[in-house]
């Protein structure tokens, strides 16, 4: 069901890249704001991140992945995504469960969305996630920090 991705390989870089589009797409609408990065990624460009991939398959699909980055005892989840055919099926919270259990000797996770992404705020939240900050990255356009710390 969850599996490493590596996206080193092209046909699994085009993989993730076509479920972000899918996914980033809705988010871009719920905030209204166009101009995302993962909207601007690659083959190339995921091909060259030094994220750790992690998918969710149903059957033969990629219906969700997780990226995250690893710094001392910090866990930065850089990307998340579900396709919308598969909303509301669990799919991030078994995804943000994985991390949390893969990656159990962290003190602290952090993630970072769309202050307008009223789902993964919520989502963020019923995990644990608590809001540190925000940040405006365009005029009126602003994200969301959040940290959950990890019992050690």
């Amino acid at each position: 069901m969850i599996q490493k991705i590596e996206t080193r390989f092209p046909k699994w870089a085009q993989a993730v890249l076509e479920l972000q589009l899918a996914s980033y797409a809705v988010e871009a609408k719920l905030i209204n704001f166009d101009d995302l990065p993962p909207l601007k990624d690659t083959v190339e460009t995921i091909q060259q991140s030094d994220e750790i991939f992690y998918g969710f398959f149903v059957r033969e699909t990629l219906a969700g992945a997780i990226s995250y980055e690893r710094q001392h005892q910090t866990v930065h989840i850089c990307r998340m995504m579900v396709h919308p055919d598969y909303f509301r099926r669990g799919i991030a919270s078994s995804l943000i469960q994985f991390i949390c259990d893969l990656e159990n000797d962290a003190t602290e996770i952090t993630v970072t969305t769309g202050t307008n992404n009223a789902p993964a705020i919520h989502l963020y939240k019923r995990h644990g996630f608590k809001e540190v900050g925000k940040i405006e990255v365009a005029s009126g356009i602003y994200i969301t920090k959040f940290s959950k710390r990890l019992a050690m």
